[in-house]
């Protein structure tokens, strides 16, 4: 019975993955003779998505939620920035993607596209799950954290693909309290407030 459980949950969060990546987005330049006109388009996305390009010290060039079903297409006019590397990224409730770009005096180039699967979490009354698509193994840490900031529970999960979590809070103290799930360099927060 666990192991029917485990499957249909590896199998329903592949598919909710599957269904967020079907509408990768688009990015290419608007045409050879012009390579600092970046075109960005995103066909219906299925829930809301933040776009947001910046330099590499962080500061945000341009910032935008796009809300779900609404098709959304952008230009981005790079010839009057500075040489250098930029970043463009789109995030949803799923995934991360930033792609980098070099711009020169003369011309612009993708040099990179990062993903990342985020960590999927659901509440049902006073329990957490907590659902991970770890493709490279690295090791997961989760933590539960509470208002004054006392790790109440810690665990590192070596090695799995899938990792599974289920958070019990029904006999938990009245507080706000902060799940902290580390992988990959990455660090991922969901707050679940007990009443």
């Amino acid at each position: 019975m666990k192991s029917i459980l485990k499957l249909s949950t590896v199998v329903a969060f592949i598919f909710s993955t599957t269904i967020g990546m079907a509408k990768e987005p688009l990015l290419f330049f608007a045409n050879k003779e012009d390579a600092r006109t970046l075109v960005f388009k995103l066909d219906t996305p299925t829930q809301e998505t933040v776009i947001r390009f910046f330099d590499t010290a962080g500061n945000t060039i341009y910032s935008e939620k796009t809300g779900k079903g609404a098709a959304y297409g952008k230009k981005f006019d790079l010839k009057k920035l500075a040489g250098g590397l930029y970043y463009l990224e789109i995030e949803d409730s799923l995934k991360e993607i930033v792609y980098t770009i070099e711009v020169s005096k003369d011309d612009a180039r993708i040099v990179e596209k990062e993903e990342k699967v985020k960590p999927i979490f659901r509440k049902k009354g006073n329990k957490l799950f907590l659902n991970l698509l770890n493709l490279e193994s690295s090791d997961v840490e989760i933590k539960v954290v509470d208002s004054s900031n006392r790790i109440l529970f810690q665990e590192v999960i070596a090695g799995e693909q899938v990792v599974e979590k289920a958070i019990n809070f029904e006999k938990a103290f009245e507080d706000s309290y902060t799940i902290v799930v580390r992988t990959g360099g990455n660090t991922y927060y969901e707050s679940v407030l007990v009443k």
